[in-house]
């Protein structure tokens, strides 16, 4: 697919503009246009290329969800709030439920542990009420397959429980999906928003949105190497999906408040026990909050911190303060692996939007803000990707209310990718530079050398693809070796 200078984009048309190829964005469109929606997505930078490549990676159960935020003895006298929690706990699952269903070759299926341990922050027995309320009345046939073993049974079954520190009075044993490959599921998205007739346009920074009357006029700039361009394209309305930056959109909603707060997440990568290979743990730290171990391949990474912060997400990064405290915390939980920074192979961190909607910041439910005075502009908030297909569906129905509905929803076709194909790959997927290719469109960026190894064979094929000079080339390589250290850091 060649791609056209940006100015060709001038003074058309649109039902819809999306601002943000993440997965709500991706989601947002390809929702709108499979109900009939004239749309164009636009980002920045890649499809996938945000908050969406900083995902823990996980499809959670949205058990966690259900433990309320304040003393448990006030639960009878709040239930209003628990009744919300279990909504959203469910909505959860339903997703999961969903994404297992349509998503099965983007995904691998893991034993994981949760220990249970005197001073936790939560009654056991609830916890495991939790558990099995879930499976009961919302898992939609993917069970979770909870079981509660002694420390003794737990052992013999898995490597990883035996190498607990501390007492444990027993274990929870239960599935749960990860994603292989979440970069994937944002441009697998996309090209299915392009089958069911939205438009995609990356490297396209908005740098204005303005409304003239009952239309959104939206300025974009050209973003893309070697290339300069401007348009103006008018729409009925605008979805600004644009995560941790929707605040940043100029003219994308109220400047005098913020509709998002960043929590800051770090993982880290480490190379645990061979016996461990594709196990996982959850738990709470120290500090009472979720703390877990996931696998990744040979590998596993370990984490989060949390901590709200408020600068532009582009200038978030990993400090040497937080690897230690993660480092601490697995030697907590696994006192003879004796971590240290030495252990670990690469840090990397992403900033989840919170929503501060009616006064509060939460990071549920996800939340699709209109605003009376700016009729046709619906701000998303607070979403993950594991929701992004409800998070669309909730775009779609805001810019109905406004617009009227225009047909039934159509099915699309994710279609897999052949891998061998790189070329096809760079000419039909909106490949623009060579970390895109290696990162988004291929599983390589996701090995142990983070692509390294390939890149410049990659960067070949793709310069003959797209039609790259030598000199275009070498700095793709550089760029992308660039790109590389700023987000996956070593410590």
């Amino acid at each position: 697919m060649t791609r056209a200078p940006l100015e060709t984009l001038s003074g058309t048309a649109w039902d819809v503009v999306v601002v943000g190829a993440g997965a709500v964005g991706c989601a947002a469109a390809r929702e709108l246009a499979g109900r009939g929606f004239k749309t164009l997505l636009v980002d920045r930078g890649d499809i996938g290329a945000g908050t969406s490549s900083r995902s823990s990676r996980m499809l959670y159960s949205g058990v966690g969800y259900l433990a309320p935020d304040f003393p448990l003895w006030q639960i009878p006298f709040r239930p209003l709030a628990v009744w919300k929690r279990f909504l959203y706990a469910r909505n959860i699952m339903h997703c999961r439920a969903e994404l297992v269903r349509d998503m099965p070759h983007r995904l691998t299926k893991h034993r994981f542990q949760y220990p249970f341990r005197a001073g936790d922050r939560y009654p056991h027995w609830l916890i495991e009420f939790g558990f099995r309320l879930m499976e009961t009345v919302a898992s939609r046939n993917v069970p979770l397959a909870f079981r509660r073993l002694s420390p003794e049974q737990a052992a013999k079954e898995s490597a990883m429980v035996a190498g607990l520190g501390g007492p444990v009075s027993s274990v929870g044993v239960f599935e749960e999906f990860m994603y292989a490959w979440p970069e994937r599921i944002c441009v697998d998205t996309a090209l299915d928003a392009e089958r069911r007739g939205a438009t995609i346009r990356t490297y396209a920074k908005v740098s204005g949105i303005e409304q003239r009357g009952s239309t959104w006029h939206v300025t974009l700039d050209e973003e893309a190497p070697d290339a300069t361009g401007r348009a103006t394209v008018t729409a009925a309305a605008v979805v600004n999906a644009a995560g941790p930056w929707v605040d940043r959109v100029p003219g994308g909603g109220a400047s005098e408040t913020r509709r998002v707060l960043g929590r800051k997440g770090v993982n880290v990568m480490i190379r645990l026990p061979d016996a461990w290979r594709g196990q996982g743990l959850e738990a709470f730290s120290s500090k009472g909050e979720t703390f877990y171990v996931f696998p990744w391949g040979d590998y596993h990474f370990i984490g989060p911190t949390e901590l709200v912060v408020t600068e532009d997400s582009d200038d978030v990064r990993v400090l040497e303060t937080e690897v230690d405290y993660i480092l601490g915390e697995a030697n907590l939980l696994f006192p003879k692996l004796a971590l240290t920074r030495k252990d670990v192979q690469h840090a990397w961190c992403g900033v989840r939007p919170m929503s501060t909607e009616d006064g509060e910041t939460v990071s549920l439910p996800v939340r699709a803000i209109e605003d009376p005075a700016k009729p046709g502009l619906v701000t998303m908030t607070g979403s993950y990707i594991m929701m992004h297909r409800h998070a669309g569906r909730l775009a779609a129905r805001a810019v109905e209310k406004v617009l009227g509905k225009r047909g039934a929803p159509t099915k699309g076709m994710l279609a897999g990718i052949d891998g061998n194909d790189v070329s096809r790959i760079v000419r039909e997927e909106h490949v623009v530079r060579l970390v895109d290719l290696v990162r988004r469109r291929l599983p390589d960026g996701l090995d142990p050398s983070l692509g390294r190894d390939r890149a410049e064979e990659l960067s070949h094929i793709a310069a003959a693809a797209a039609g790259w000079s030598e000199e275009r080339r070498r700095k793709e390589l550089d760029y992308f070796d660039e790109n590389t250290a700023r987000v996956y850091q070593r410590v």
